[in-house]
């Protein structure tokens, strides 16, 4: 658990006054900090708990507590790195659960991202220092939209650099690559298109009307969540013909490695039929004479040759 205020100025100073602080943030809560966290705001354990589910679906609530406050809840999914294996790269999207209640922020996730360690370092200012609790969701939200945008580019390079292994593509290797890019696109979009309406229902519920600087961050946030839409579509159907391209190839490729491996095997054959024939027991021609094995030799590979230049003609090279 940790704790900032927020100055005038709007840099986050981290206190171990957690309770009185501006901006509480929680990382895979233990049963301690949940308890503590029910005890002195109130906060229903679901709100807490719901930000460690994986598959916990983007959601907005308000309840009060016994006290009578407001607590608002919004749940956001934000994207992440997670590597399969060495060669093949996937994303994921979990929650983040943001809460208000009497000026107080509480962020709980099971892992923070790489956007919110930067924020709370003071290192991610889009035009003005957040002053005020909107102003530290609006940061939050255009980040995590903006980390969306970050990861489909990268999708966007592997897939230029699977366009470009394509034509020697024979393993498996490319197919499990598209797979779990499919899959993380797959999780991007429900993402996307859960959260953009969402996040805008919510923001323009709280952002007052008078602050510009809300405003502004407002229509950037629904700027870039419309890029990531665009995005991810995009990606979405390149990965798709991507895909049907990739086979396609693949079983070309197959096939023209049978075709040559067919190719010497037949070739191969010839110098095996010869000996054969020249191994029986029965009169052949020049078996008498002294140059026999090297005129056999020369014959065999004439007509290897004859063979090879044939298949060559036709392609089977």
């Amino acid at each position: 658990m940790r704790a900032f205020d927020l100055s005038d100025k709007g840099v986050y100073t981290q206190t171990k006054d957690w309770k009185a602080a501006d901006w509480i943030h929680v990382e895979n809560p233990s049963n301690e900090d949940v308890e503590d966290l029910i005890a002195i705001f109130g906060i229903p354990k679901d709100y807490i708990l719901d930000s460690l589910d994986e598959y916990e679906i983007p959601r907005q609530e308000k309840v009060k507590n016994s006290g009578g406050e407001n607590i608002n809840l919004l749940i956001v999914l934000f994207p992440k790195l997670r590597s399969v294996q060495e060669k093949y790269t996937e994303y994921h999207t979990y929650p983040l659960s943001i809460i208000t209640i009497n000026g107080t922020l509480i962020t709980v996730c099971k892992e923070t991202p790489s956007f919110m360690t930067r924020i709370m370092k003071n290192e991610s200012f889009k035009n003005e220092p957040a002053t005020t609790q909107h102003h530290i969701i609006l940061y939050i939200l255009w980040e995590l939209t903006k980390s969306f945008v970050h990861h489909l580019r990268e999708i966007d390079s592997i897939i230029e650099d699977l366009q470009i292994q394509i034509t020697s593509a024979t393993h498996n290797e490319y197919f499990y690559k598209l797979i779990a890019l499919h899959k993380s696109l797959v999780y991007f979009e429900t993402s996307i298109n859960k959260n953009h309406p969402l996040i805008t229902e919510s923001i323009q519920e709280a952002v007052l009307g008078d602050d510009a600087q809300s405003q502004e961050l407002l229509r950037d946030i629904m700027d870039i969540s419309n890029q990531a839409e665009v995005m991810v579509t995009e990606s979405s159907k390149m990965i798709d013909q991507l895909s049907e391209v990739f086979s396609s190839v693949i079983t070309n490729n197959l096939n023209n490695i049978m075709k040559v491996l067919t190719s010497i095997t037949i070739v191969l054959t010839i110098p095996t039929i010869m000996a054969g024939f020249w191994g029986m027991n029965v009169d052949l021609p020049f078996e008498n004479h002294p140059w026999a094995f090297g005129i056999t030799s020369l014959i065999t590979i004439f007509i290897c040759f004859l063979t090879v230049y044939w298949l060559k003609k036709k392609d089977y090279f």
